[in-house]
């Protein structure tokens, strides 16, 4: 069953033809923040904290985090990520490239949607 999910969505959405665009705002933890890895940009909002708990329940990160995670951010802070299962703030998350951008709660959608007008033209 996790298996079929991981095609069904996560792929789905890494391989997508089209860029997608992920806007993150409050708590990304688990397979939220692997929803978010699997998109092509990901804007966060001031608020937005990350993470991939799981560990701290004994399993480890489903959905490709353990994959996607090190592609995005280097092996070290991935493995202190998911070891700890501790969260990141959008402005930690930037510098170490798990966000593209971080931008004022009001103006996140905005953005993203000005982003994508981008892409089109």
């Amino acid at each position: 069953l996790a298996a079929h999910g991981q095609q069904m969505l996560f792929d789905f959405v890494e391989n997508f033809p089209k860029p997608v665009i992920g806007a993150v705002n409050g708590f990304a933890l688990g397979g939220g923040l692997e929803l978010a890895m699997s998109c092509h940009f990901r804007i966060a909002s001031e608020n937005a904290k990350m993470g991939l708990p799981e560990v701290s329940l004994g399993v480890i990160p489903g959905y490709g985090g353990t994959q996607r995670l090190p592609l995005l951010v280097g092996k070290g802070k991935a493995m202190e990520m998911i070891m700890t299962a501790g969260m990141i703030t959008a402005s930690e998350a930037k510098p170490c490239g798990l966000v593209n951008e971080v931008v004022p709660v009001a103006e996140l959608l905005t953005h993203c949607k000005t982003i994508a007008r981008k892409i089109i033209k």
